[in-house]
């Protein structure tokens, strides 16, 4: 009887043991199951994931928002002489705008602040305006190529005053936010302007002698044309060249190439060649009588100053045969009006 009690007491304490590691197992499964405490030997319940930084501007960009001040940066800056800082609102005038189904508004110059929405996404449009009496061009090809968070949209007139600016797309994504104003600041936009040479000319060495004896044998002849720029760290701005003959008999003169600074020589098939009552033509464009798109010759520090329209005319000359060959070399001011420079040479047959 002593052995069978002792037994069964030895097995009933086998089952509360079981019991209570039964209870513990059921309450880390629980409090493992609700998130209360992630028991690592558990692979249980909706676990806890570390979900990184909260939401907010230290990683946003402005549109992440429905609504975002963003503070313009913007400086100007001598094209041919980064020491020389130009003035924004005198030199160049510098106005923001967002679009949204048309051209809004949004405010002109450095420091000032622009109110942008999630339908903007990070872009905001910069307009480069002339000021009244300008004396500047807009380097665009320099400003896309020194700001990689500018892309270009178009030369048109957005402000309605029947003056084209150029107009570039600003994405500010990588804005910086300032928790002490609530505002964002956008990364800085160089702007790099050219001053313009009113003095642009070809000087007396840039004119080529009358030629004579050209004879009348099929020959070619080089008229060595240059102009000049009168001032270092300007520039000038060419929008077309043409040259004249003052004959109408195609037979007797051939453009064979130009060389046209910046651009290179052209073969005499790149103009195109007009036959008028008096004259034969040939005309190159470069743009259409406006800044973009023109030919903008430099001439920077301790530079050669010789801009060469070295051009090779094909005669087919008769007897006493003279022909008279203009070079127009066609120019924009900094307010976008049409000057021009011209010289002759005078071809004969005779000696």
């Amino acid at each position: 009887m002593s052995k069978r009690s002792k037994s069964g007491s030895g097995t009933e304490s086998y089952y509360k043991l079981a019991m209570v590691l039964l209870v513990i197992i059921v309450g880390l499964f629980a409090v493992d199951y609700m998130g209360i405490y992630d028991v690592p030997f558990f692979s249980t319940g909706p676990k806890q994931i570390d979900p990184g930084p909260g939401p907010g501007p230290t990683r946003d960009t402005p549109c992440t928002y429905d609504t975002a001040i963003v503070t313009s940066a913007v400086a100007a800056w001598d094209s041919l002489d980064i020491s020389t800082a130009r003035t924004v609102g005198t030199n160049i005038n510098v106005l923001w705008f967002r679009y949204s189904g048309g051209w809004i508004k949004l405010a002109s110059g450095n420091a000032a602040d622009l109110t942008l929405g999630k339908n903007d996404n990070n872009n905001v449009y910069l307009a480069a305006q002339f000021p009244s009496s300008p004396a500047h061009f807009v380097d665009y090809q320099k400003i896309l190529a020194m700001n990689p968070h500018l892309s270009w949209y178009g030369y048109m007139d957005i402000t309605g005053d029947d003056i084209e600016e150029f107009i570039f797309k600003v994405n500010v994504a990588g804005s910086t936010y300032a928790s002490a104003t609530g505002k964002w600041n956008m990364p800085l936009v160089n702007i790099y302007l050219l001053t313009y040479d009113s003095s642009f000319a070809i000087p007396s060495g840039g004119q080529p002698a009358d030629v004579t004896a050209v004879g009348e044998a099929t020959t070619t002849k080089y008229a060595k044309w240059y102009a000049e720029i009168a001032t270092e760290k300007q520039a000038a701005a060419i929008y077309k060249v043409t040259l004249v003959a003052n004959t109408t008999d195609i037979s007797k003169v051939t453009l064979k190439k130009m060389n046209i600074p910046g651009i290179g020589y052209l073969d005499g098939s790149s103009f195109s060649q007009d036959v008028l009552s008096d004259q034969i033509k040939w005309t190159y464009t470069i743009s259409n009588n406006v800044l973009y798109g023109c030919n903008l010759i430099e001439r920077p520090v301790n530079s050669p100053n010789e801009h060469q329209f070295t051009t090779a005319l094909e005669f087919n000359l008769a007897t006493n045969d003279v022909i008279q060959m203009t070079l127009a070399i066609y120019q924009l001011t900094a307010g976008e009006a049409s000057v021009s420079d011209t010289d002759s040479v005078i071809y004969s047959e005779a000696g």
